[in-house]
C-alpha cells in the first residue's frame, strides 16, 4: 500500500462498498480490503428496505437489484394454520413501497460493479493485522493470503469489518454488549409450499418461532429459533425439517439446501463511531438480532451519512471536526435499532403462556389499525430515521396561511428529515425529483408558489446559483406551466403542474429547501431570502461540535 492513501476501508461488504462508492463519486478513491476471497458467497442478510432501495437508486442500481430479487409486500403472522394478522409493508412514503428479498452476495456484486466503474479495486484475501494512530494518520500493517506483509499510512481508517471488528478492537473503542441467549438456524432451501411468494410468513408456536420467505429461483429462506442458545454449527436438512414440522402446517419435506448457518442473538453498540482518525460503520459499530432485517440497511445508511462528510474533509472544504457530526447523527439511530430489535426478538421468541396470549392479541389488534400499520411500515422501511436535533440542520419556517390551491394538512419535511419524492416536468418531459438529487453535492430547491413573473424568477435563480457556487445545484420549481425563458438558467426550470411537489413540501409562498447529499433536509425557509443559505454552508464548512 502506498504511503499517501487518503482512506483505507477494512471490509468490502455492503457498508464498506457503499462508503467506497460515495467517496469515489466525489473524487476520492479509497483503498478497500477484505479478508475473504473474491469469490466468497454467503446469503446472509437478504432484506433491502425502502430507504436502502432509494440509496441504491441514487447509485443507479435499484432496478437491477429488483430484477434479481423478490419484491415483498406484506408480513403474515400465523398461529398454526390460523392467520393472526397481515401487516402491509407498502404503506411507506417511498417510490419503492416494498421490501426486497435478495441474497447479500448479489447486493455486493452490484455494488462491486459500480465501485469498479468508479475506479475502486477491492484487495481481496487481505487482512489488517496492525494499526497505530498518529496525529496526521494511521500506520497500518496488512497481511496477504500468500504470506506477504505490507506496511503503509492512511489519513483515515474506517472499520466496516463486522461485529468482531479488528479495527474497533485495535483502536480500543469500548462497546456495550448483551447476550439475548436466543439461538437461531437459517438456510436457503427448496420446498413445495402453497404460500404466496410476495410476503414474509412468520409462524408462532409454544416451542418457538419459524419464519419463511421467498428467494429468487423458487427457493425459500428459513429462520428458526432453537430451544436454547446452542444451535448446531452447520444446520442440515433434517434440522430445518424438524422445525417446519413442529411449528407450522407446512410440508416438512425440504430439499436442495444451498446454504445454512447458525448464530446466537447478541447485541453490541460501540461507545463512539469516531476515535481520532478511526471511524466505525455497520456491524463494527452496532450489531444486533436479525429480527426486522435492519442490520445491513443500517450499515448502508451509516456509509451514506459518512461518505459526503469524509469527502468534504479530504478535499479540504471542511474541518476534521465535521466527522464528529457522523457520531452525533448516527449513534442515536444505531442505539434505537439495537433497542428495537432486542425488544422484537424477545417478543417473537417469548414462550410463556401469558406472553404468547399477549402477542397473539396485539397482532390481531395491530392488523386491523391502518394508522399503526402505516407507522410500522415507515419504521420498517427506515423512513422514520431523522436528524432533527443535529447541529448541521436548521430552518426558518413560519407555516404561512394555506392558499386556495394548497393542502392545509401538509407541512413538508422539517430540517433533518428525509426528502420526499414527487414528479415534475421540464421542457423535455416528466422527471422524478429524486433523480435530480443524483449528482453529488447539495441541492437547493426554489419553490415559486404564487410567484409567476419570469424576470423575478430568473433573478431569484441567478442569485441562488451564486450562493450555491461550489456547493451544488439549483432547481427552480414553478406551479403550473413553465414560464417562457426570461434570462440565463430559465431553461432549467421545472413545472409542478398539479402543485403536488409544493404540497408535499408544505409550500404556500415562495420557499426554499437545501437538500444534503444524503437526501436529508439541511435547511428550509418559507421565504425567498438566500442569506441564511450562505450561513448554512458557513456552519458546515467551519463546523465546531456544539
Amino acid at each position: 500500500m502506498t504511503a499517501d492513501a487518503d482512506v483505507l476501508i477494512v471490509g468490502a461488504g455492503p457498508t464498506g462498498l457503499v462508503l467506497a462508492i460515495e467517496l469515489a463519486r466525489r473524487g476520492v478513491i479509497p483503498r478497500i480490503i477484505d479478508a475473504a476471497g473474491a469469490d466468497h458467497r454467503e446469503s446472509r442478510a437478504v432484506s433491502i428496505v425502502a430507504r436502502s432501495l432509494e440509496l441504491l437508486d441514487d447509485l443507479g442500481l435499484a432496478e437491477a437489484a429488483i430484477d434479481r430479487g423478490v419484491p415483498l409486500h406484506a408480513l403474515n403472522f400465523y398461529q398454526g394454520a390460523t392467520t393472526l394478522a397481515e401487516m402491509d409493508v407498502t404503506a411507506v412514503d417511498s417510490p419503492f413501497p416494498l421490501d426486497l428479498c435478495i441474497p447479500q452476495w448479489q447486493t455486493v456484486a452490484l455494488l462491486r460493479e459500480r465501485a469498479a466503474e468508479l475506479g475502486v479495486s477491492v484487495e481481496w484475501d487481505t487482512r489488517l493485522i496492525g494499526q497505530r494512530a498518529g496525529e496526521h494518520g494511521v500506520s497500518v500493517e496488512l497481511a496477504r493470503g500468500d504470506g506477504r506483509r505490507l506496511h503503509g499510512e492512511t489519513r483515515w481508517l474506517v472499520g466496516a469489518d463486522g461485529a468482531h471488528s479488528t479495527v474497533r478492537e485495535a483502536a480500543g473503542i469500548a462497546r456495550v454488549r448483551a447476550d439475548l441467549k436466543r439461538g437461531f438456524i437459517l438456510g436457503d432451501l427448496a420446498a413445495d409450499w402453497p404460500l404466496s411468494r410476495d410476503r414474509f410468513h412468520v409462524y408462532f408456536d409454544r416451542s418457538g418461532v419459524l419464519a419463511v420467505f421467498p428467494m429468487a429461483g423458487g427457493l425459500w429462506r428459513v429462520l428458526a429459533g432453537t430451544p436454547d442458545d446452542r444451535p448446531p454449527e452447520t444446520p442440515g436438512p433434517a434440522d430445518f425439517a424438524a422445525y417446519v414440522a413442529g411449528r407450522s402446517p407446512l410440508d416438512s419435506r425440504v430439499r436442495d439446501l444451498r446454504w445454512s448457518s447458525s448464530f446466537v442473538a447478541r447485541e453490541s453498540l460501540a461507545a463512539r463511531l469516531r476515535h481520532g482518525r478511526v471511524l466505525l460503520a455497520g456491524d463494527a459499530a452496532h450489531s444486533h438480532s436479525p429480527v426486522g432485517g435492519q442490520g445491513m440497511n443500517t450499515g448502508m445508511q451509516d456509509a451514506s451519512n459518512l461518505g459526503w462528510k469524509l469527502a468534504l474533509v479530504l478535499t479540504g472544504r471542511a474541518p476534521e471536526a465535521l466527522l464528529d457530526s457522523y457520531h452525533a447523527e448516527r449513534w442515536p439511530v444505531a442505539k434505537a435499532v439495537v433497542d428495537a430489535t432486542s425488544t422484537a426478538t424477545r417478543v417473537a421468541t417469548a414462550g410463556t403462556l401469558v406472553a404468547r396470549r399477549a402477542r397473539r392479541h396485539a397482532l390481531r389488534l395491530l392488523g386491523r389499525l391502518n394508522p399503526v400499520q402505516q407507522r410500522l411500515s415507515n419504521a420498517f422501511g427506515e423512513h422514520l430515521v431523522h436528524y432533527r436535533g443535529s447541529d448541521l440542520v436548521s430552518e426558518r419556517w413560519q407555516q404561512s396561511r394555506a392558499r386556495a390551491w394548497s393542502d392545509a394538512s401538509r407541512t413538508g419535511p422539517a430540517a433533518g428529515e428525509l426528502v420526499r419524492d414527487a414528479y415534475l416536468e421540464n421542457r423535455s418531459g416528466p422527471v422524478a425529483l429524486r433523480h435530480l438529487l443524483r449528482p453529488p453535492g447539495h441541492h437547493l430547491f426554489l419553490f415559486a408558489a404564487d410567484l409567476t413573473d419570469p424576470a423575478a424568477l430568473a433573478g431569484w435563480q441567478a442569485a441562488a446559483r451564486r450562493v450555491m457556487a461550489g456547493h451544488g445545484e439549483v432547481h427552480l420549481v414553478t406551479r403550473g406551466h413553465l414560464p417562457p425563458a426570461a434570462g440565463p438558467g430559465m431553461d432549467g426550470a421545472l413545472a409542478d403542474l398539479r402543485s403536488d411537489a409544493h404540497n408535499r413540501y408544505g409550500v404556500r409562498r415562495p420557499s426554499l429547501y437545501v437538500i444534503r447529499p444524503d437526501n436529508y433536509v439541511g435547511y428550509r425557509a418559507d421565504d425567498a431570502d438566500l442569506t441564511p443559505v450562505t450561513g448554512y454552508f458557513r456552519t458546515l464548512t467551519g463546523y465546531t461540535p456544539g
